[in-house]
């Protein structure tokens, strides 16, 4: 529970530096620790310029960083929690360091500004409580005995996890100065048309080298994309920034077929197909052979059961009805019921994985552009399949929503890049100096330490 409560909090201290630090990269996993040692929150770590960044508040990063990599790593592993412990002290340092260009720069945070900050943590917090005390199964039947025991419990666990309500909106009061800070440095930071251009250039180029002649991968990072899309983990989905050459865009009216005959098909095709691997293996056949004449005898019944209703729509395209008249009228295809599906396709590549392999033969067995197919017999039932259109290769287009979402990113790199060489600036020309268990702490590289 403690780190579902910990991740309703915004605020974690650290945290969008941490992002930047040595601990980014977690250590391969070693022997566990259990040693625990007797610290005292008042030791000096380090000096700032000549301001102190003792123990407590080392700590304040430390279990806050705890948190935050607990979500992804096991931070019991020692040589993992000597990288966050490193990681740690160099953030309190940055944050003292900011702490103070805050004030140099007349920028520290206005007495309204700390209000709303704190009044919006403290609806964080009374929100991360609420969730915990549901989590412990409080509702408002609750006694008071209950809820009292069930409060406890929930803020031990965010405790432990390094929070408690005051130090929270302490810490939301240092992000607030924090990103105030950054703000003022990047402000003048713009990223032009040209930076635009040059970065979807180079990410058609990525692409391009990706996914040429590589159609597995292709639609494998489609489907990778649908599912991110379908189950709302929208950040994991990559964009796609080129289409390989060959694809061409294909609408079907699939009709359904009786269960017991398509089993029948199946089932003697994949033993067909079987039998015919292991004689070119050169291996023995022991169950009895099935033939190629059983199976097609098998499809042809399929059609046959289907074969009226493909009369009625072979005479109704005679008459003039339309393909797309017709795949709403006869179609079983869900897939098909969207107008824009209907009308694009269906992108199917000779190489194709994504679709079953009878309508991917199928799909090729037109010349021209409005072509209609012979039934085909696939594993979904009966295809009659039109040939829509090319689906053009190469670049995707840039269109607005594309542009402004590469600039966004850009924007957002180029900041970070230029707050980081201001923070790197800064830490170059302060005075660090790092006691003796500072440098317990960070490499023994430190040179500027007493």
């Amino acid at each position: 529970m403690a780190l579902a409560l910990a991740a309703t909090l915004m605020c974690l201290p650290g945290a969008s530096l941490a992002e930047n630090a040595a601990a980014t990269d977690a250590p391969a996993a070693i022997e566990e620790t259990t040693t625990t040692v007797a610290e005292d929150p008042n030791e000096v770590l380090a000096t700032v310029n000549g301001v102190e960044i003792t123990r407590a508040r080392f700590n304040t990063f430390y279990q806050s960083m705890l948190s935050y990599y607990g979500q992804y790593y096991d931070t019991t592993n020692e040589s993992l929690q000597a990288a966050i412990r490193q990681s740690a002290l160099e953030v309190a340092v940055q944050y003292e360091l900011m702490n103070q260009k805050l004030v140099e720069l007349g920028l520290s945070l206005t007495d309204e500004e700390i209000a709303a900050v704190e009044a919006e943590a403290q609806t964080n917090w009374d929100a991360a409580v609420q969730n915990g005390m549901e989590y412990m199964g409080i509702t408002d039947d609750s006694t008071d005995e209950e809820r009292a025991s069930a409060m406890v419990e929930v803020l031990s666990s965010l405790e432990a996890e390094g929070f408690t309500e005051e130090s929270y909106k302490a810490s939301c009061v240092e992000e607030a100065g924090y990103n105030k800070l950054m703000d003022d440095i990047v402000k003048d930071v713009t990223v032009s048309d040209e930076d635009v251009q040059a970065e979807f250039d180079s990410l058609v180029e990525a692409d391009k080298e990706k996914y040429e002649g590589h159609v597995d991968q292709y639609e494998n990072d489609q489907y990778m994309n649908r599912m991110y899309a379908a189950y709302g983990y929208t950040d994991y989905i990559t964009p796609q920034y080129y289409v390989p050459s060959g694809y061409r865009g294909v609408s079907h009216i699939l009709l359904d077929v009786d269960d017991t005959l398509m089993e029948t098909y199946t089932n003697l095709l994949a033993t067909y197909e079987e039998q015919q691997d292991q004689i070119e293996a050169g291996e023995e056949v022991t169950e009895e052979l099935v033939t190629l004449e059983q199976v097609e005898a098998a499809k042809q019944a399929i059609i046959d059961s289907v074969q009226p209703t493909i009369d009625e729509i072979n005479q109704k395209l005679a008459d003039g009805v339309s393909f797309d008249e017709l795949i709403q009228e006869y179609g079983t295809d869900p897939g098909m019921q969207d107008a824009a599906t209907r009308a694009e396709g269906y992108s199917v590549h000779m190489d194709s994985t994504n679709w079953d392999a009878a309508f991917t033969a199928g799909a090729f067995t037109m010349e021209k552009i409005g072509d209609i197919s012979e039934p085909v017999v696939g594993s979904y039932g009966v295809h009659i399949l039109q040939y829509v259109r090319d689906v053009p290769s190469g670049a995707v287009e840039l269109d607005t929503d594309l542009k402004e979402s590469l600039r966004a990113e850009l924007l957002s790199s180029k900041q970070q890049e230029t707050f980081n060489a201001a923070i790197t600036k800064w830490m170059d020309e302060a005075n660090i100096v790092y006691t003796d268990a500072g440098l317990d702490i960070m490499p023994t590289t430190v040179d500027n330490a007493e």
